[in-house]
């Protein structure tokens, strides 16, 4: 059984005014939580006052008022609202992880969303818990983030001292071809960043998709730097050290 399915069998039990919140409302928009942050067990519940707060085995129980509520239906449940939903994650999830889940949230297709949806829901719950952290991680969300690995690489690259890159950049030949879209890139330096999860390396298809791209932004005079999850993580320091040479050669 999947974490939607789990969250599912709850709507029976349901009552008028109660709706699938917080890191449960992540769950259903297919929204990215941090490795041991579960949000299908227990389910989170919120409740319209004066609606009671739900007691029950398996579920954590919210209670909020209407004008502070944004509900729609998702997979067949009242759902908050991306939005609503990553405000109140807010509560349980630190900075980095909610900036890795604002992104995610103005990736997302189900529900579109804009950062001007992100702060508008902030506003309703101006003295919410973790408000602060919101508030810090809300001027670090950037539309275009393409994964988690992707957000948490463009913020080690700024707290590192460095040009904020941007995201999703279209590179075309000297035609105006479209030859390929970059993860993050330096337009002025002519340098792309790729980060590669696992699926890069395992899909066939994918790794020669990759390579050909690469040799395409090579014979344009792209520099183009291949990042992997140690780059991100335990060799941080190493790929930002490189990366800061490129940009001050190509500078």
């Amino acid at each position: 059984m999947t974490g939607i399915d789990r969250i599912r069998a709850f709507r029976p039990v349901l009552g008028p005014g109660q709706f699938v919140s917080h890191l449960s409302a992540a769950v259903l928009w297919g929204l990215p939580l941090p490795h041991g942050c579960q949000g299908d067990d227990p389910v989170h519940v919120t409740s319209l006052r004066p609606a009671a707060q739900m007691r029950r085995t398996g579920v954590v129980g919210h209670r909020t008022t209407e004008d502070r509520a944004r509900v729609v239906q998702r997979w067949g449940m009242p759902t908050s609202t991306p939005a609503t939903a990553w405000v109140e994650c807010g509560s349980v999830l630190g900075l980095d992880d909610l900036v890795v889940l604002g992104d995610a949230v103005l990736a997302g297709r189900a529900h579109p969303t804009t950062v001007q949806d992100l702060a508008t829901a902030l506003a309703a719950r101006s003295r919410c818990p973790g408000a602060g952290t919101l508030r810090a991680a809300l001027a670090l969300v950037r539309p275009g983030s393409g994964s988690p690995q992707e957000t948490r690489a463009r913020l080690g690259i700024v707290r590192g001292g460095l040009p904020e890159p941007e995201l999703q950049v279209e590179i075309r030949d000297e035609h105006g071809r479209f030859i390929g879209r970059a993860d993050l890139a330096y337009r002025r330096e002519r340098i792309v960043i790729e980060y590669e999860g696992d699926q890069h390396r395992t899909d066939r298809a994918q790794w020669e998709s990759d390579l050909r791209r690469y040799r395409a932004f090579g014979r344009l005079g792209w520099a183009v730097l291949r990042w992997s999850r140690s780059d991100v993580t335990t060799h941080n320091r190493e790929a930002l050290a490189e990366l800061a040479s490129l940009l001050r050669r190509r500078g």
